[in-house]
């Protein structure tokens, strides 16, 4: 039996390429009368645990624990501004809803749910929201042109299609 969808979560990584996925989402949603939730999740460099042991074959073990000790900082450091960030983030996120609504015209006009701005493992993030959220449909942008360093370890979007319960819609990013 084919499942209505009425919720989008839509994952962006703020990237200028990521707007055209937006649109997509928007017209998307328009058609279907969906609402759509947006998700931003500031990566805390944590990775899955598979993605971990790989990199250590690739490299030093020493050089591995410099490299998450190093990431580690870098999360602690955006913490601390932590107030700071999340609201400009979700301010821009605003700007770009109500700039796509604009351009695309009263026919295309959605609900936004809700604009998250979290910190931690991207994957891990989107399927937590997905089933708060009950979404029935969650929708990615995805680099076609992956680097090897990314092939080898994964990437949050094949993470997602791992684990996730929801149906998936990628969408491939401009670059």
């Amino acid at each position: 039996m084919a499942h209505k969808i009425e919720k989008i979560l839509f994952t962006t990584d703020l990237s200028k390429s990521s707007v055209k996925v937006f649109e997509q989402t928007v017209v998307l949603a328009a058609s279907l009368g969906a609402a759509i939730t947006i998700l931003h999740v500031i990566d805390d460099g944590s990775g899955s645990s598979g993605s971990q042991s790989r990199m250590v074959h690739l490299v030093d073990r020493d050089v591995y624990e410099k490299i998450r000790r190093e990431s580690q900082d870098m999360v602690k450091n955006l913490l601390i501004g932590k107030q700071r960030t999340i609201p400009v983030i979700q301010d821009a996120l605003k700007r770009l809803c109500e700039k796509t609504t604009d351009k695309l015209g009263e026919d295309h006009e959605v609900t936004i749910d809700a604009i998250e701005v979290t910190y931690g493992n991207v994957a891990d993030a989107i399927i937590e929201l997905s089933e708060a959220t009950q979404c029935d449909l969650v929708v990615m942008g995805y680099n076609k042109k992956g680097s090897l360093f990314k092939a080898l370890l994964g990437s949050p979007e094949k993470s997602v299609m791992k684990q996730s319960k929801k149906p998936i819609l990628l969408i491939p990013l401009e670059t």
